[in-house]
């Protein structure tokens, strides 16, 4: 018998997988039990070879690549994107991953040392950690929302958050989808009510595009920065930063180059030479996967399949899934408490994650939160249910 909590966040039975998705067409290493791709995404193979064409062009020709054609090859694939995510093409520039585009607006707005950024425990390690650097080097308070279990609902998130905020406020840092607990945050209800009190918000978006439904301008954040090698699959390196009309003219690039005082779009266009093979590539990858199944069907089966796979785990193990709100049921990743056995077995966390890999060659993300150790488990269109199987088996066969 499932509990209540387990309940709200599985599904009876896994969905058929998707015609074409099998791992033979994608680059992984067929041997391996894949179930960490939220960490480091996947490539389609397909989307690998048109990264490698890209970069023989490059090679073969560097200033045809990244200066005769080099804008209009940035402006196609950034149109994708915003077409992709839900938002004008003049307020999304490309980056290298979510973390630049977060050293990039936190080092622009310099904060005084009469005022605070909000983050919450939740927030991917190195944002949080750029988020301290960036207060002490200012003065600036970092003020951190503890939200631990047993987890409130969305309102009470809502409220948790707001607790910290006041006018003196200068950013709001709040996740999407969090990385080390998977949980869908209500960031439109946080957004909506920051404003109230004229405080902007970044949202850190890592995990969503791709995965879930998205439209960035809808929610009204005045930052929002995505991952694209994640969900979407493109190749590593490829990333997002989106800023409101409001804010474009005071936030620059992390790496200034020629074009400082020459505009936003100008400004994160050029930062030096670097292969945009990644970012040029980005089109490819969406194309993969709205030609072969549609967006609709690849987060159908991939909410379908992580959901299946909490329940069985859960069920096997004995164990129960972060109380996260049921709305969290949206994403294609899920974080299950590990049995206290593990830790009579291993000094930490990631001992077992490397014995998982060197004695099954399972990868899964694993995380040390709010004094437990958690699993934290992904689905994509390659996975099917006997790479969770594997893991049930295999997990705790010390």
């Amino acid at each position: 018998m499932k509990s209540s909590s387990v309940q709200s966040l599985v599904s009876d039975a896994p969905p058929i997988p998707l015609e074409g998705s099998g791992i033979e067409f994608w680059s992984l290493n067929p041997e391996t039990t894949f179930l960490n791709h939220g960490s480091f995404g996947a490539r389609p193979r397909d989307v690998s070879a048109a990264q490698l064409a890209i970069k023989e062009q490059l090679d073969a020709d560097p200033f045809d690549v990244l200066v005769y054609r080099g804008q209009s090859l940035l402006d196609q694939a950034r149109s994708r994107v915003a077409d992709l995510v839900g938002c004008d093409i003049d307020d999304l520039v490309s980056v290298i991953n979510a973390s630049e585009a977060v050293n990039s607006v936190l080092r622009s707005i310099s904060p005084r040392s009469d005022q605070n950024i909000v983050a919450t425990c939740h927030g991917y390690n190195a944002v949080n950690q750029t988020v301290r650097h960036v207060c002490d080097r200012s003065g600036a308070d970092m003020r951190t929302v503890v939200i631990e279990p047993p987890m409130p609902d969305e309102a009470g998130i809502v409220d948790s958050i707001m607790s910290h905020v006041d006018r003196d406020t200068c950013l709001v840092m709040v996740d999407h989808v969090s990385s080390p607990t998977a949980m869908l945050f209500p960031v439109k209800e946080v957004i909506d009510r920051c404003h109230e009190l004229d405080v902007p918000v970044m949202v850190d978006g890592a995990h969503v595009p791709g995965m879930m439904p998205l439209n960035v301008a809808e929610l009204g954040a005045d930052y929002y920065t995505g991952n694209l090698h994640k969900w979407v699959s493109a190749p590593l390196g490829a990333a997002f930063l989106h800023v409101h009309p409001s804010h474009q003219s005071s936030i620059h690039p992390i790496v200034i180059s020629h074009d400082l005082g020459e505009g936003y779009q100008q400004e994160f266009a050029w930062t030096g030479t670097r292969d945009p093979s990644a970012f040029f590539a980005v089109p490819s990858a969406i194309d993969w996967f709205e030609s072969r199944f549609g967006w609709d069907a690849v987060q159908a089966h991939n909410r379908d399949l992580v959901s299946w796979a909490t329940g069985r785990l859960c069920e096997e193990w004995s164990v129960e899934p972060l109380d996260v709100p049921e709305s969290s049921r949206a994403t294609s990743m899920r974080t299950i408490a590990l049995p206290d056995t593990v830790k009579g077995h291993f000094d930490d966390i990631e001992d077992w994650r490397i014995w998982l890999r060197e004695h099954h060659r399972i990868d899964a993300a694993v995380h040390d939160w709010a004094n437990r150790w958690w699993v934290r488990l992904s689905a994509h269109v390659y996975n099917r249910p006997e790479d969770y199987e594997h893991l049930i088996r295999n997990g705790l066969a010390f």
